[in-house]
């Protein structure tokens, strides 16, 4: 499983005239095996580093590590299979409402050469499904589920593929309480059986009642690092 490094990683937004750099000078080791969160307020830098570490968004200054290999050096495909061993659940992050929650978990797929077919690997759907709580509902469209149960299903796509790497930013807005203590409790087994957790999040409750590493930062810099930390502990 992928260890992750950021030397000096920064990145740079631009909207016009104006500029904001969105994080700066960050320094951060995930070893594998890790189960940190990331706190913070709202624009932080929070998203951004997330998206950084999981190859969503790349660095405009700095080097990002994933396995001991320099991601800045590599050729595409390359840097896809340096990050096809994670998982995130970007914020905002839905189901599309027009399919099944078995097309949500659907992938296209090349047939010949130009025929795309969209398949899906029911068994392994249904048992993720039953790991999060959510079983016999993969011919169900999301409009007929609940939003906690919509969490769910996303929760369930993420670790369809048993990734080495779980990310989650701010996934926790919008459930209940029943969900939160349900998730973390997966959440804990899949650390422990020695799934990689990064989870962004502003619920003091979630982070205390996990103690956990956790990272803290603030317009765009770590300005905390503490093992078994507490939210607003730096």
């Amino acid at each position: 499983m992928p260890a992750i490094r950021l030397e000096n990683v920064s990145k740079l937004y631009r909207m016009g005239e104006f500029e904001h750099w969105a994080v700066q000078g960050i320094d951060l080791k995930v070893e594998q095996g890790d189960f940190l969160f990331l706190v913070g307020s709202r624009g932080a830098g929070k998203s951004t580093l997330m998206n950084i570490m999981s190859g969503r968004v790349k660095a405009d200054l700095g080097r990002v590590y994933v396995d001991g290999a320099d991601v800045g050096e590599m050729k595409p495909k390359e840097r896809e299979q340096a990050f096809s061993s994670m998982s995130c659940i970007p914020q905002g992050a839905d189901l599309n409402r027009a399919e099944t929650v078995y097309g949500n978990f659907s992938e296209e797929v090349r047939k010949f050469f130009f025929f795309r077919r969209r398949v899906v690997n029911k068994p392994l759907a249904d048992k993720a499904l039953g790991v999060v709580g959510v079983p016999d509902c993969g011919d169900t469209f999301p409009r007929d589920l609940s939003a906690s149960e919509c969490r769910r299903v996303l929760i369930a796509k993420a670790i369809l593929n048993s990734p080495a790497v779980l990310l989650l930013d701010d996934f926790t807005e919008h459930m209940d309480e029943d969900t939160i203590w349900d998730m973390l409790h997966l959440l804990n087994e899949l650390n422990r059986k020695g799934t990689t957790i990064i989870m962004s999040t502003n619920s003091s409750y979630v982070v205390n009642i996990m103690r956990r590493r956790v990272i803290t930062l603030a317009d765009g810099e770590i300005v905390g690092d503490v093992k078994k930390g507490r939210y607003g502990y730096i």
